[in-house]
């Protein structure tokens, strides 16, 4: 093959094969192949660029996940939601019983306004009850929320150290996955909390569902969000915990 070429031992020929592909009906189909290529190309309209996201999947998606894997790692965490309800039933008790069947006598409005959250109480007491915020039942959200701030900080520091280089999701979503799994297991505590102290201290059947609401649904929705905000600016559990502890206190003073 090399000497038909010229390319052999002689490096001479007679033939000049560039000739004939120019020539052949290969080379005419090949530049027609070309052509065409062209013509489709000028024909089709400009692409357009597309604004690419620094992660594979959706926001929602990554939230979605994210919940259901807090939600799995938290009831494979027995120890820290244990803890958690049995807080807030201990002291639901204790509170329940330290003040139960209080009557309606100053002494017994005095201490009803300190174990009630806006629970509106009979006779005369009843304007000053119904303005008047927790006291001791408040407190119990304290050490709730340091509680819950520790597992917070841990879940935030893989996070820094592993997935956020990883490019695995936003941070955005994790902290509403944090939330969204937080928020059902404290509204629980919260519930269980509010049958162990309301009826025991001697509270009206009658104020029970706006109270239930208030103390058991809006009041976990608060401490919640207020504990995770103050854990995601801290840089560990402890500062979180004081940070907290002192806001919370003009909370309750004011």
């Amino acid at each position: 093959m090399l000497d038909t070429i010229g390319a052999g031992a002689t490096a001479t020929t007679t033939t000049d094969w560039h000739d004939i592909w120019l020539r052949s009906s290969e080379a005419s189909a090949l530049q027609e192949q070309i052509a065409q290529i062209h013509a489709d190309c000028h024909s089709r309209p400009a692409i357009e660029a597309q604004r690419c996201t620094q992660f594979a999947t959706s926001w929602f998606y990554q939230a979605a996940v994210l919940t259901k894997r807090n939600f799995v790692a938290y009831w494979r965490n027995p120890m820290y939601l244990i803890a958690k309800i049995m807080l807030n039933i201990m002291s639901g008790l204790l509170i329940g019983f330290s003040f139960s069947h209080a009557k309606d006598t100053l002494e017994g409005m005095q201490n009803k306004l300190f174990v009630c959250f806006f629970v509106a109480a009979p006779s005369a007491g009843r304007a000053l009850m119904s303005v008047q915020a927790i006291f001791m039942s408040v407190l119990i959200c304290v050490p709730a929320s340091q509680h819950l701030q520790a597992v917070y900080i841990d879940i935030r520091s893989i996070y820094e150290v592993r997935e956020r280089p990883s490019r695995m999701y936003t941070w955005t979503a994790l902290v509403t996955s944090q939330i969204l799994v937080e928020i059902p297991w404290n509204i629980l505590s919260s519930l269980l909390c509010f049958i162990c102290w309301y009826w025991t201290v001697g509270f009206s059947t009658d104020r029970a569902g706006y109270t239930c609401f208030l103390f058991g649904i809006m009041f976990p929705l608060y401490y919640t969000t207020m504990a995770q905000a103050i854990a995601s600016m801290a840089p560990s559990t402890e500062i979180a915990s004081v940070i907290f502890g002192t806001l919370f206190s003009f909370v309750i003073f004011v």
